[in-house]
């Protein structure tokens, strides 16, 4: 029974021009999967296992499954973490609803995220909530929040910031052998995402970042099995004046899973990708071949290792890359803690790193290769007590191309990111906590990015963001 409550991991992003159509699209997806978990829909019928693999089939969950790492709220906002905001259904957990509210406030010293700075003391009131279902053939995870980042003393006059996000993934199971998987995930917001490729690094006013991830799973035996996906993501401003920052990626994969031991699957994919920002110059397209080998050391810790290479051809020059990307996570269960919910005095660590080309947030860049790691770790100290860290650091090279080099931009067109948050939890009752906190963040351009960016303003910038809040969650 443990192997059917693991989850697999998507990620997701998908794009249309009319927000708030999306957002009603989305929503009417989340009722219908509701109303369709309403009816009882009986087991499948599972196959005898063949003379010698039953010990492969029980020893490890399903190739085409991954199990699921906590999800992630930023504390200084209380919103999604970006990379982690996507939620894998569980199967057989039944119905659960969760509701959560929060108010957090403190001093932030750049709100413009401007070179020379712009102080506000802020409040950040919101809700949230989670609505889990799961039978034998159907699951389903939503998550819905919203609330704004309030200034008190915002030097452009702008008193608040918007925060928006839904995140929907729905799994079913046609037959034993064929899965179906659709995720999206959806926000509006302001305030950049640093740890994702998916925004851009400086502020450029709100902006409406979205996506889907339609995939097929299927067993061709009990070692083998294939996943087939199409991802559709995308970002799009509100302000005119950075609408040259807007881009839409497509995505279509096929990949082949060997579960070679119990605890081992390797696996290779090709990769198609079709880049079309609104800058029609900075169109490319980006193949990649990767090859992955997943380690289950114990069902609470489990690495991955994906390597290979990309070639990216474009109106701004060809690239070849070389694509690692690498995977840790540990979950230490803390008591009281359920099949559905993800408790807050857990102890566990998540670990990405990633070096590939990504697209550039800059529109005369010919892509951007760019090592990226994130880490988000919590530690319960006691029952109360919980201390947690989230790190998010990227180094990128915004090539230019065949057209003109660094050099002649009169310096280098690198970037780096760096971005921290330490915070303490206290739990004053099982369902109300206090939380309080420190954010920094470093945003380093090099000289020859505003060359590349001429019309918008990208120089370095520091941010210190101290906070306090409370949460109250049922």
């Amino acid at each position: 029974m443990a192997f059917a409550r693991t989850r697999f991991i998507i990620e997701i992003v998908t794009i249309t021009k009319h927000p708030r159509v999306a957002l009603i699209l989305l929503a009417a997806l989340a009722l219908a999967g509701q109303l369709e978990a309403q009816i009882d829909l009986p087991a499948p019928d599972l196959p005898v296992p063949e003379s010698g693999a039953e010990d492969q089939t029980e020893a490890a969950p399903p190739p085409e499954l991954t199990p699921e790492a906590p999800v992630q709220i930023r504390p200084d906002e209380r919103s999604p973490v970006a990379g982690t905001e996507v939620i894998n259904p569980q199967f057989d957990i039944g119905r659960h609803l969760h509701l959560s509210a929060s108010l957090t406030g403190g001093y932030d010293d750049n709100v413009n995220l401007t070179p020379t700075g712009s102080p506000s003391w802020y409040a950040n009131p919101t809700a949230n909530f989670r609505y889990l279902f799961g039978s034998a053939r159907l699951a389903m995870d939503l998550l819905a929040g919203g609330g704004i980042n309030y200034y008190f003393d915002h030097p452009d006059g702008r008193y608040y910031d918007p925060i928006i996000y839904l995140n929907l993934s729905v799994a079913y199971k046609v037959t034993e052998r064929l899965t179906l998987n659709f995720s999206t995930s959806t926000s509006y917001q302001s305030q950049p995402e640093l740890g994702t490729a998916l925004s851009a690094i400086n502020r450029l006013g709100n902006y409406f970042r979205s996506g889907n991830l339609l995939s097929a799973h299927y067993r061709l035996s009990h070692r083998w099995s294939s996943v087939t996906s199409y991802a559709l993501r995308a970002l799009e401003y509100q302000s005119p004046a950075a609408s040259g920052h807007d881009r839409l990626e497509q995505d279509f994969s096929e990949q082949l899973r060997y579960l070679w031991f119990p605890t081992t699957t390797v696996s290779g994919e090709y990769r198609f990708t079709l880049n079309a920002p609104q800058n029609a110059q900075g169109e490319s397209t980006t193949q990649s071949l990767i090859a992955g080998l997943e380690q289950s050391f114990s069902p609470r810790f489990k690495a991955g290792l994906h390597s290979g290479v990309q070639f990216r051809s474009g109106n701004n020059g060809d690239r070849t890359s070389p694509y690692v990307e690498t995977s840790l996570q540990y979950e230490l269960e803390s008591q009281g803690r359920t099949a559905s919910r993800q408790s807050a005095d857990s102890t566990y660590i998540i670990w990405t790193t990633r070096y590939s080309i990504e697209e550039s947030d800059l529109q005369r860049a010919s892509g951007r290769e760019t090592f990226r790691t994130n880490l988000q770790l919590n530690y319960a100290m006691t029952a109360r007590i919980s201390a947690s860290l989230g790190l998010t650091y990227s180094n990128g090279d915004n090539g230019t191309g065949n057209q003109i080099s660094s050099r002649s931009l009169g310096g280098s067109s690198t970037e780096t990111t760096f971005d921290i948050t330490p915070s303490v939890r206290y739990a004053i009752t099982p369902h109300c906590a206090f939380n309080v906190g420190y954010r920094y963040t470093d945003v380093t351009r090099g000289s020859g990015a505003a060359a590349l960016e001429p019309f918008q303003s990208v120089g370095s910038y520091t941010r210190d963001r101290y906070f306090a809040g409370i949460t109250l969650s049922f």
